[in-house]
């Protein structure tokens, strides 16, 4: 909920240092924090204050992280909700987003990328809220979409795929859906067409050197007039998305299988959210174009 303008987020960890000072940085970025120190708190302040994100360590005192998700989603199943946690978790990190989280951070990792998650999360929450052009009316539509990635405008072109969704989904598909478009957008951004390995773009996060790093391979080869291409097909029965690179590809066929032990692993984060709020996630031989379905699940009268 807002109050003066400000969205309330509730962080949730009993490490004292870290939710102070990630409560300290989102009221410096415009948002209004709430601190809990475990999830017996943090669950009666949801019920009271209803915030509009939930940031929770996994592993807590009297009530874990899978168990607040759980409770929370009773209470209101659209709740975002992002995970933090480290190793030894990953077996209940897959559960809770099995169950619903919007997505998770490493530990340790950089509070910037958090906030600005946070940030952009609130963005497409406000956007699905708002939306008015939606029909009920919709039988089938098909977009297509393509950018030179000098001057990326993906956020406007994942809204516009995304836009007669309100009427066919809950809210939380729509928002993880979300999520899921932009990091395969940007995964052919950088590891597509600027040719970006993971362990390259993570050192360069680490080091607060990806802004740096990104605008190195721009200006290499001509990279900036290097295209993403997206096409869209949406029906009453499912939503289709083709992502396609202008880069040399990748063996897709090696990427890490979707198991709790390798969750946390450097490379494909992105592809690992992506695979579990889409039903089908598919390469061609190259590997440099990705295909994304979502099937809607009609309830049974």
């Amino acid at each position: 909920m807002r109050e003066g303008g400000k969205a309330k987020v509730l962080v949730a960890d009993d490490q004292e240092a870290l939710r102070t000072l990630l409560a300290k940085l989102l009221a410096r970025e415009g948002f209004e924090p709430i601190e809990a120190q475990d999830g017996e708190i943090a669950i009666e302040l949801y019920r009271t204050l209803r915030p509009s994100v939930v940031v929770t360590d996994v592993m807590m005192p009297k009530m874990d992280g899978l168990t607040l998700l759980e409770e929370i989603k009773a209470i209101q199943p659209a709740a975002t909700v992002i995970l933090m946690t480290g190793h030894g978790n990953e077996e209940v990190l897959l559960k809770a987003l099995r169950g619903g989280a919007s997505n998770f951070f490493k530990k340790p990792f950089n509070l910037r990328s958090l906030v600005t998650e946070i940030r952009k999360i609130m963005q497409y929450k406000v956007e699905t809220a708002q939306v008015l052009l939606y029909s009920p009316y919709l039988v089938e539509e098909s977009k297509d979409f393509s950018f030179a990635i000098g001057d990326p405008q993906y956020h406007a072109i994942v809204s516009q795929i995304t836009l007669q969704l309100p009427s066919l989904l809950p809210e939380s598909d729509v928002l993880n859906l979300k999520i899921g478009l932009e990091e395969m957008i940007v995964n052919a951004i950088e590891h597509g067409n600027l040719r970006i390995s993971f362990e390259e773009k993570n050192a360069a996060i680490e080091e607060g050197k990806l802004g740096e790093l990104l605008a190195e391979r721009l200006r290499q080869n001509n990279n900036a007039a290097r295209r993403v291409h997206v096409h869209s097909h949406l029906t009453m029965d499912s939503l289709r998305v083709s992502i396609r690179d202008e880069g040399e590809g990748f063996d897709w066929r090696n990427l890490p299988k979707l198991r709790p032990e390798n969750l946390l692993l450097y490379g494909g984060r992105g592809i690992f959210l992506t695979k579990i709020y889409f039903d089908e996630v598919s390469y061609n031989e190259s590997g440099n174009e990705v295909t994304l379905v979502k099937n809607r699940r009609i309830p049974l009268p």
